[in-house]
């Protein structure tokens, strides 16, 4: 925590921008593309599910909401705007809602490669476990750093606020982690597949977001604790972005078959609804439609004659969501 933040603190605006004038700068640049994002990604919620509900919709509404309020509380409380608890709950609240909202909707989208109960229900009580370990001793230590009596939780807060931030990276990591094994694996059962490019792609994403969230410790570890939190706002709605494009490609591989021992029922965790056109269907292909999101009867294909390959199938050009330029413009960033 900077001189700046200190609580008690008698710096006033104008000091703050004569002493800091570079760094406000950037913490108002990033808060404000954070912003501009998360508002992007709740036009994208209600606009690209035609059905709200499910697990990840839920997940990616709450944690792109929750970006607004924490900018705005860390805005009001790095400017000296309005420096009492207020803010300070405010941001602390919305930080609960973005950082394991973003977890939870990471654990969502793992379902559509990994078929395994025991690594679905072990990775969501990691989650939940660090939630609790974490963010209630993170939110006493700021509260109280805030108070009068801030001189007995700044030390522990200044200690606590890295050792959440790399739990919660680490959490992230493993959880980017079992998903990019679990697309390897997909990726070797059809090396020539028309899915190997897809599949690297998403590879590529996941290493990104892995790259973003060592940079937030970098920062947070040089010092420069208001860059961080702005710049953790940032990242973490640049992350939510590129959810959009993950689900497409995923979905586009997933819904043609799966394992048999092991199906997948999508609609659990994501509204496959969107992929379904007005074009009309023939009679034959009719059958084969995933239904809309909701207490719906749920059609599976027989398993006369398939195959081991989850990636066997093809799907007509009105119905894929990475060839259709109506399915692939509704994850357009």
């Amino acid at each position: 925590m900077s001189r700046a933040d200190t609580p008690g603190s008698n710096f006033s605006l104008a000091d703050r921008f004569a002493n800091r004038f570079a760094e406000l700068t950037v913490v108002a640049c990033f808060i404000a593309i954070a912003w501009y994002n998360a508002f992007e990604l709740i036009v994208l919620c209600f606009t690209t599910f035609k059905r709200y509900g499910g697990c990840y919709f839920w997940c990616l509404l709450v944690a792109s909401i929750s970006i607004i309020p924490f900018g705005l509380g860390y805005l009001l409380l790095i400017f000296n705007i309005y420096t009492n608890m207020f803010p300070v709950a405010m941001e602390l609240v919305a930080w609960v809602g973005m950082v394991t909202g973003q977890s939870l909707v990471l654990w969502s989208r793992l379902h559509l490669v990994c078929h395994s109960p025991t690594v679905l229900r072990a990775t969501l009580a990691m989650i939940i476990v660090d939630a609790i370990i974490l963010h209630i001793p993170g939110c006493v230590l700021e509260m109280g750093s805030h108070s009068n009596k801030s001189s007995l939780f700044t030390p522990g807060f200044n200690i606590f606020e890295r050792i959440q931030l790399v739990g919660f990276s680490i959490q992230e990591i493993i959880l980017s982690v079992i998903y990019s094994w679990e697309a390897v694996r997909l990726l070797n059962l059809r090396p020539r597949g028309r899915y190997r490019g897809t599949l690297v792609q998403l590879l590529i994403v996941n290493i990104v977001m892995i790259l973003m969230d060592a940079a937030i410790i970098g920062i947070q570890y040089s010092g420069f604790f208001d860059i961080h939190v702005a710049l953790k706002a940032m990242v973490y709605s640049v992350k939510l972005k590129l959810e959009y494009a993950i689900l497409g490609k995923l979905v586009g591989i997933t819904e043609n078959g799966g394992s048999n021992s092991a199906p997948t029922d999508l609609s659990d965790f994501v509204d496959l609804s969107f992929h379904n056109n007005s074009t009309p269907q023939p009679d034959s292909d009719r059958s084969t439609e995933i239904p809309e999101y909701g207490a719906h009867p749920r059609i599976r294909s027989s398993s006369k004659g398939s195959s081991t390959d989850p990636l066997r199938g093809n799907l007509s050009a009105a119905q894929t969501p990475i060839s259709s330029e109506r399915g692939s413009s509704r994850f357009h960033m």
